[in-house]
């Protein structure tokens, strides 16, 4: 029941703020969410689909939004990562001895794999605020963290709001348990590959 009263609650605030300030309000909905606000951002999409299916929101400018204030969000988070979390971590880090041995080893991981936790992030909740401040952290290029997280959040936006607007009244019925069995999927995906690298890492020694 709490679940359930979270829910209702959330998609309350969401339709007054969209009601309120339309567009600009999903926009910074998304953005705030991804940086680091408590916001539950998957609900917002399918929510934004079902707007789409009652004609309150178009579809296409809906997708671009939440694809905007999504990646624009990453994008920030990366270069706080990188102008200030590095910089840091570098000055202060070898006084933390083994934690700072298990940083550059852990850097060098997500430069080799853990860019792909990118792209699969955006569908594990809890995962996704903090990919982007890690890859700026560690350094990943900028090429890189482009491709995969760009790509990755067309494909999140894309997935959710479709998801919803086809839906429509059903969604709060189904949202959950599609919801639920994604993040698990990709889980398992990205486990796999952390997995695979340590085995072709041991392989190759």
């Amino acid at each position: 029941m709490g679940v359930v009263r979270g829910l209702q609650e959330a998609i309350q605030v969401f339709s007054e703020y969209i009601a309120d300030y339309g567009y600009i309000a999903l926009y910074l909905l998304f953005f705030l969410g991804i940086l680091g606000m408590p916001m539950p951002e998957e609900t917002l999409l399918v929510f934004s689909g079902f707007l789409v299916s009652t004609g309150e929101l178009d579809y296409w400018l809906t997708m671009l939004v939440c694809y905007l204030g999504s990646i624009s969000a990453m994008t920030i988070a990366y270069w706080i990562g990188r102008k200030v979390g590095y910089p840091v971590i570098e000055k202060y880090g070898k006084r933390l001895g083994l934690g700072y041995t298990v940083y550059k080893k852990t850097e060098s991981w997500f430069n080799r794999v853990g860019k792909w936790a990118l792209p699969l992030g955006y569908f594990i909740p809890g995962v996704r605020q903090f990919t982007a401040y890690f890859a700026g952290i560690t350094q990943l290029s900028f090429v890189t963290f482009i491709v995969y997280t760009y790509l990755g959040g067309l494909v999140w936006c894309v997935l959710f709001v479709t998801l919803g607007w086809q839906l429509g009244e059903r969604w709060e019925q189904l949202f959950d348990l599609i919801s639920r069995n994604l993040a698990i999927f990709f889980i398992v995906v990205l486990v796999g590959i952390v997995a695979f690298s340590f085995y072709r890492k041991k392989k190759g020694k």
